[in-house]
């Protein structure tokens, strides 16, 4: 082969290659385009916004399959997203995983990751959701556990008390009118048939009950709400005043006509470079509500556009609404623009000292393009306040259909309840109890004479008055009391291994039984229930709660075996 035929070859071999990556090139295309909007991969940061999300997602994820650059991959994505809770937490985790170097680091982490939740409405928003579901649930569980462990104990009270005397049948009245409201305040009712018969400190549960239940409506109307939260036009408000997306905003809210749907728009289009729609939807929003904040806005399109004068005009007008430091930082530019730098620093300086922490993070941000957050003037948006009264409007609509047909009713019929509840107990309508020795029902009309410690006749000479008991009967009586204690205190035992809190109630100590089993089950439906409330958080979960739960659950077991031997070995179970 002659030397002309190797060149030959070997151009049209490098000929084939280059077609072959130019056809790689078009062919992935559109899986770059869908990494450029955003789709779950990695895009390039628009200008116009202060927050990537979308790479923060995929900096975790690269930073959990590198271990060796974890580290730096999760502060990158702290620094293209400052709001986003997650990348702080896992970024304290692989700290405090490299014991005692890390611990310092670790808590600095954590910490600022539980603040970026006061920056990022939807991860605040969830989170509260997610507790308030948890914490109601898990209350009616163990409202629910606690009933049917002190039925067998507290119900032939009640049924000696009515065959004592029939006038107290009317009692299950209670539990008729409870079922009235839905099958919730049923149970309500009945704990509080049941509470008749507690001790003393154990009755403050009945009272705590029915608080809890005045206000049912309003905390699981909240956290069912966080499900229906996350519409189209509530995620595009809440993104583009965020700063964390600019196209949702102009798909959706393009027909709103309230103010929050307008000032939203007018800041998308704004960014976009679009400024004649951001003037018509500014000044729509100002005839809506005279807004300083859309004023501001307003403003900055006639600054961009190139006419100073009439921006300042839109700037005074804020101020003389309510001062602001946007308003005053952009009068500032005007001001140094037109060469007058004395008067530039005196309203840079008022812009300083009404908010000086906003006016550092805009400097910061300076060097992008003249529309955004960094640019040349600074932009106002809608902050929590604002997405939690749309919230509200959202809230409302769902809180009617959380509780049943009547819950305007449930906090005065709670308050009914707890007042008849005072009203019995003080002037002493139930009238049985157990003996403490060997559990015998006993009253005051069946009883001829009651003894001291609240033990019945036979017990009493048992352990007592021995002189008028035979022997044998006595030492057959105390084997008796004995044999069903040691059989008690083994069943306890035994309910240790159970939930927090099973064994407290069984043994009689019901108040602080129910709390222990409340806590355990709110730790446990808040971990179970994290991987399913994901709306708005691209199905990232709070992963830091999961081993708060774990620790929680891990305490509560800690103190209840602890109180268990403890009150045994004082003869309390």
């Amino acid at each position: 082969m002659n030397g002309e035929s190797v060149r030959r070859r070997k151009f049209f071999l490098n000929a084939v290659k280059i077609f072959v990556i130019l056809a790689f090139c078009f062919a992935a295309l559109p899986a770059v385009q869908a990494m450029a909007s955003g789709n779950g991969q990695l895009k390039i940061k628009d200008p116009s916004l202060k927050e990537n999300e979308p790479l923060s997602y995929v900096l975790m994820e690269r930073a959990a399959n590198d271990p060796i650059h974890s580290g730096a991959l999760l502060e990158q994505a702290i620094r293209v997203s400052p709001d986003f809770p997650p990348a702080y937490f896992s970024l304290a985790a692989m700290d405090l995983r490299d014991f005692p170097n890390g611990l310092l680091s670790g808590l600095y982490y954590g910490v600022e990751g539980f603040k970026a939740y006061g920056r990022n409405w939807w991860w605040a928003m969830n989170l509260s959701g997610l507790l308030t579901f948890a914490l109601v649930w898990s209350f009616f569980i163990s409202l629910a556990v606690t009933a049917a462990l002190r039925l067998s104990k507290e119900f032939p009270l009640l049924r000696h008390d009515i065959s004592e005397d029939r006038r107290h049948f009317f009692l299950f009245l209670v539990p008729a009118i409870g079922a009235f409201f839905g099958p919730i305040f049923f149970l309500a009712s009945v704990f509080l048939l049941l509470g008749l018969y507690f001790q003393k400190r154990d009755r403050v549960l009945v009272y705590l009950v029915m608080i809890f239940f005045a206000f049912v409506p309003y905390l699981s109307g909240w956290a069912e709400s966080v499900y229906h939260v996350a519409t189209p036009g509530m995620r595009a408000v809440v993104a583009v005043n965020e700063g964390t997306d600019n196209s949702l905003a102009l798909d959706a809210l393009g027909g709103r006509r309230d103010f929050d749907g307008l000032f939203s728009y007018g800041l998308a289009a704004g960014r976009a470079g679009e400024l004649s729609d951001a003037i018509a939807a500014y000044s729509a929003a100002i005839d809506v509500r005279k807004d300083p904040r859309a004023y501001i806005n307003l403003g900055n399109c006639y600054y961009l556009l190139g006419e100073p004068d009439k921006a300042g005009q839109l700037y005074q007008t804020s101020v003389g609404i309510r001062p602001g430091a946007a308003a005053y930082f952009n009068l500032a530019r005007i001001s140094r623009d037109q060469l007058d730098y004395e008067k530039g620093d005196e309203l840079y300086k008022q812009a300083v000292s009404i908010d000086p922490a906003r006016v550092s993070r805009f400097m910061s941000m300076a060097g992008g393009n003249e529309n955004s957050p960094g640019g040349k003037v600074m932009d106002e948006s809608l902050g929590m306040r604002d997405f939690y009264s749309l919230f509200e409007n959202i809230h409302r609509g769902v809180e009617a259909s959380s509780v049943g047909l009547y819950p305007p009713l449930l906090a005065p019929a709670a308050v009914l309840l707890a007042v008849f509840f005072l009203f019995y107990v003080k002037k002493g309508g139930v009238k049985a109890f157990r003996c403490s020795r060997c559990g015998k029902i006993l009253c005051e009309r069946c009883e001829k004479e009651l003894y001291w410690g609240r033990m019945c006749s036979d017990c009493y000479r048992s352990l007592v008055k021995i002189e008028v008991l035979d022997p044998k009967k006595r030492v057959a009586r105390l084997l008796k009391i004995h044999g069903g204690q040691l059989k008690r205190s083994a069943l306890i035992r035994a309910l240790g291994f159970a939930p927090p809190g099973i064994a407290y109630i069984y043994g009689g100590n019901i108040l602080q039984g129910m709390l222990m089993l409340w806590g355990f089950l709110f730790f446990l439906m808040a971990a179970l229930l994290n991987p399913l409330f994901t709306v708005g958080l691209a199905a990232l979960d709070h992963a830091w709660l999961n081993y708060a739960a774990a620790a929680g659950i891990g305490l509560l077991y800690i103190l209840s075996f602890a109180g268990i031997r403890r009150r045994q070995g004082r003869e309390w179970l």
